[in-house]
């Protein structure tokens, strides 16, 4: 785990020991660190709270960075993240996925 990840994982919304999810401001704010540390963003994985226990991932609401497929790309990835959280609804939970 890197420093950023070491530092995001207090803010964590939730917290399952092995990875954990932020909510988009947090999510937005440690894409940012990333940048400011040269941190490498592989993806973001999103996610959906269904109960106490129990979250849902939502494909349609992730982003591969690392992938050929992905064609966002403009200036930067870290760029396309922020705008990629930026768009996404206040309900759904985030994995920044880093090198």
């Amino acid at each position: 785990m890197n420093k950023i990840e070491l530092k995001f994982k207090l803010r964590a919304a939730i917290d399952r020991g092995t990875y954990f999810l932020l909510i988009k401001d947090d999510a937005i704010d440690c894409v940012k660190e990333c940048r400011e540390e040269n941190i490498e963003i592989l993806g973001i994985d999103a996610f959906y709270k269904i109960d106490k226990e129990t979250v849902k991932s939502s494909i349609e609401n992730s982003i591969d960075f690392s992938s050929s497929s992905y064609t966002l790309k403009t200036d930067s990835i870290y760029n396309d993240a922020i705008k990629f959280l930026g768009e996404k609804e206040e309900i759904l939970f985030f994995e920044i996925v880093c090198e």
